[in-house]
């Protein structure tokens, strides 16, 4: 796992969520990507981060309620100033990322009562397609989207997405069998850090997209950060 995983392709170079964004993330020197998936009205998973279709593309209303038919003729890219682009379908993703040798973190963006479904349409397809040499790393906030991955691929490492409070976080992915808990960044303290790498878990830590912040988690224990930014990082030595 390299020190720095390009969110969302790399979103503040190009528009997130997209093959152009996955071939900018290689083009200035990335090593991994992280995406989101979600599944479209009738069932198809599509690279999308938002609930509605309105911040980054010429549609309105939201993905869940929007059949795939229509999703792929929407503009993802036109929003950020870039030619025109499509909503990628996953397996568009997958075959563009692997053909361009990048690692990929696939996020299943879904609540507890859809995890297991999107989990299930993303991991059928995925499982079947990816043929880059290291595994797709997985994660989720859902815990029901974990349990479904830990079934339909069991060797793909996963990991639990933590957003405003830490609580009971490491003990929650261990009992998930998860290598690793993914962080907002504000949440980590060296003592949190070390606490969850001696249960075994590799911390990662979104979004961050300053230097000074990154060599600071790095210097915790951090094994990867998720960055915006088109800036290269000065990786830990």
């Amino acid at each position: 796992m390299p020190p720095v995983i390009g969110h969302r392709g790399l979103a503040s170079a190009a528009p997130e969520n997209t093959l152009a964004g996955f071939r900018e993330a290689k083009r200035r020197g990335l090593e991994w990507v992280e995406l989101d998936v979600q599944l479209t009205s009738d069932g198809q998973p599509v690279v999308f981060h938002d609930d509605e279709l309105d911040r980054t593309t010429d549609g309105h209303g939201r993905l869940a309620d929007t059949p795939w038919d229509v999703v792929r003729h929407l503009d993802a890219a036109s929003w950020f100033g870039w030619p025109a682009e499509p909503v990628p379908h996953l397996a568009e993703a997958l075959e563009v990322i692997s053909g361009l040798g990048l690692g990929v973190n696939i996020e299943i963006k879904a609540d507890e009562t859809a995890g297991a479904a999107t989990a299930a349409a993303a991991l059928d397809l995925a499982v079947g397609l990816w043929s880059g040499r290291a595994p797709p790393l997985l994660s989720s906030f859902a815990e029901s989207a974990l349990a479904e991955a830990a079934r339909r691929a069991p060797d793909w490492p996963r990991g639990l997405l933590l957003g405003g409070v830490w609580g009971q976080g490491p003990g929650r992915a261990r009992a998930l069998g998860c290598a690793g808990l993914h962080a907002d960044h504000r949440l980590l303290t060296a003592a949190r850090v070390s606490a969850a790498r001696e249960l075994g878990l590799a911390v990662l830590a979104y979004t961050v997209n300053r230097i000074d912040r990154a060599r600071r988690l790095w210097g915790w224990g951090v094994e990867a950060v998720f960055s915006d930014r088109t800036f290269k990082f000065e990786m830990p030595v």
